[in-house]
C-alpha cells in the first residue's frame, strides 16, 4: 500500500509538469510504466509464509501454468480443490529445498540431466516445447530444472535416511515369478523389476512421513 500511495504522490507531481503539448507523449508513457509496476505489485501479494520464506500468488500462476503444459489440459482455475493441492504443492517443494538445504544434500549436473531426460520421455515433451513455454507464459528457463533438482536432491536424502530399514519379502517375490513359469533370464530380470518397485513404494511411504513431520518444524502461516 505504501508504494501505490507513494507512486500516485509522483504520479500528481507528473501530471503538473505534463500541460503542454511537448510533453503528453513523454507523460503517457510514464503512467504505462506506473500502471505496470502497480499492477505487478498487486499480483504479486503473500500467500504463504513458512517461518521466513514466502509464496506468492506469481510464485502460484507459474506453477499453475506449469501444470497446465505438462497436462496438455486446461484446469478450472476456480476449484478451491484444485488450488488447495498447487498451494500445497508448492509448500511441499520449500520444505524439501530446506531440508535438503540443511543437510547439505548435493547431485551432479550428470543425475539431473538423466532425470529431465526421464521426465521429458514419461510426459512426452522436448526442449523446444518446454522453451517454448517459458517464452510464452514468461517463465525462467531453469525452472523445470530447478524442481527436478530439489525432488532428486530430497529423493537421495530420504534414500541415505531410511534404506537400511527397506525391508523386501523375497520369498513372496520368488513364488510371484515361479507363477510365471519364464525362463532364469527373464525370471532374473522380473525379479529385479519387482524388488526395486517395492523399494520405490517403501521410500515413497517413508518420504511421505519424513515430509509430514518436516513441515511441524516450520511456522506455515495462509494469509
Amino acid at each position: 500500500m505504501y508504494i501505490l500511495v507513494l507512486l500516485f504522490y509522483h504520479l500528481e507531481k507528473i501530471i503538473k509538469l505534463a500541460i503542454n503539448k511537448k510533453k503528453i507523449f513523454f507523460f503517457s508513457i510514464l503512467i504505462l510504466i506506473l500502471y505496470s509496476f502497480s499492477a505487478k505489485s498487486l499480483s504479486n501479494n503473500v500467500i504463504v509464509t513458512i517461518d521466513n520464506i514466502i509464496i506468492t500468488e506469481l510464485d502460484f500462476k507459474k506453477e499453475l501454468d506449469f501444470i497446465k503444459f505438462i497436462n496438455k489440459e486446461e484446469i478450472d482455475t476456480n476449484s478451491a480443490k484444485i488450488k488447495k493441492e498447487i498451494i500445497e504443492s508448492l509448500i511441499d517443494r520449500k520444505i524439501k529445498k530446506i531440508e535438503v538445504d540443511n543437510a547439505k544434500i548435493e547431485i551432479n549436473e550428470k543425475e539431473i540431466e538423466n532425470y529431465l531426460y526421464n521426465y521429458f520421455i514419461s510426459n512426452k515433451i522436448n526442449d523446444e516445447m518446454l522453451n517454448d513455454f517459458y517464452k510464452k507464459y514468461q517463465l525462467e528457463n531453469d525452472y523445470l530444472k530447478n524442481i527436478i533438482s530439489i525432488d532428486s536432491r530430497w529423493i537421495k536424502m530420504i534414500r541415505q535416511i531410511y534404506e537400511s530399514r527397506i525391508n523386501v519379502n523375497l520369498t513372496e517375490v520368488n513364488e510371484e515369478i515361479k507363477k510365471k513359469n519364464l525362463s532364469v533370464e527373464d525370471s532374473e530380470k522380473l525379479r529385479n523389476q519387482i524388488i526395486s518397485s517395492e523399494k520405490n513404494k517403501i521410500l515413497n511411504k517413508f518420504s511421505a512421513t519424513h515430509l509430514e513431520k518436516s513441515k511441524r518444524k516450520y511456522l506455515i502461516k495462509f494469509l
